[in-house]
């Protein structure tokens, strides 16, 4: 038996996607030796056939992302390569993946502590001048101002000022957000461009980002509301009639209804 199998088990039943395990597999090696934890209790990263690329020695790992990972030995992260030595020397107090060559990161404490941008050598890219910062994505990077969110382009730019309560990364052109309403109003997600505007006027209870050209809604209420997916333009193309859903991934989507589990395709209908 290969050392992974029942870690890609759990990975399957915790993120609820219809993926096989060959796909898992090849999601955990497609960039790199993945992150496992040894005897130790400390971590590494193995190869696929199960020996160690870079021994267990560190508190905590990050997948690799651009040849780099993100480790923490003691108080502090920085990046190595794949043999396990220091890229990036570790100074930071919070240090997450690069993507388009940029990774959120923080120097100061965990209370008050900035989040700004660094580039591949450590640089700062963006000033840390964020209460919080989320991994570029289609040329954005959500970032949290104070209690609220909005988005900056890889110069550092907002182009999205920060007045939603919530909000995701960009995906299929379109982000995901939420500002809060009058009392009593639950339907308070839309979608937004990179310009701040809307697209349409729909809102939902909760609003995913697209995968292959669909995202995940609730309607009604964020609780007890039925899962459904939309188009890039609102428009609902399978009915909001799921206990829980997963995002779509190789033209699936794994949906419940009540004690029945099945994979969809994207019109909705069932795949054997």
């Amino acid at each position: 038996m290969k050392w992974w199998r029942h870690w890609i088990a759990a990975i399957v039943l915790i993120s609820f996607h219809a993926w096989g395990n060959e796909d898992v597999e090849q999601a955990l090696f497609s960039k790199g030796p993945a992150p496992a934890k040894g005897d130790s209790g400390k971590w590494g990263f193995r190869s696929p056939d199960g020996s160690w690329a870079v021994e267990p020695k560190f508190l905590e790992v990050k997948p690799f992302q651009h040849e780099v990972a993100a480790a923490r030995m003691d108080k502090t992260w920085g990046y190595i390569d794949k043999t396990g030595n220091w890229k990036i020397p570790p100074r930071f107090t919070w240090a997450g993946e690069f993507s388009e060559n940029l990774a959120p990161a923080s120097e100061g404490d965990h209370l008050t502590g900035k989040f700004g941008y660094i580039d591949p050598q450590g640089r700062w890219a963006i000033e840390a001048e964020y209460s919080w910062a989320r991994p570029f994505q289609e040329g954005f990077g959500c970032v949290k101002d104070g209690a609220k969110w909005g988005f900056v382009d890889a110069k550092g730019k907002l182009v999205v000022e920060p007045d939603f309560d919530q909000a995701q990364s960009f995906s299929g052109g379109l982000a995901a957000v939420q500002k809060s309403g009058p009392p009593g109003d639950k339907e308070t997600w839309t979608y937004i461009k990179p310009d701040g505007s809307s697209p349409f006027e729909k809102k939902f209870a909760w609003a995913g980002s697209f995968y292959e050209g669909l995202a995940r809604i609730q309607t009604t209420d964020r609780i007890t509301g039925k899962y459904g997916y939309i188009n890039p333009k609102g428009e609902l193309v399978i009915p909001t009639s799921f206990d829980e859903a997963s995002d779509f991934h190789q033209g699936r989507a794994q949906v419940r209804l009540g004690n029945e589990i099945r994979s969809i395709d994207p019109k909705g209908k069932p795949i054997e």
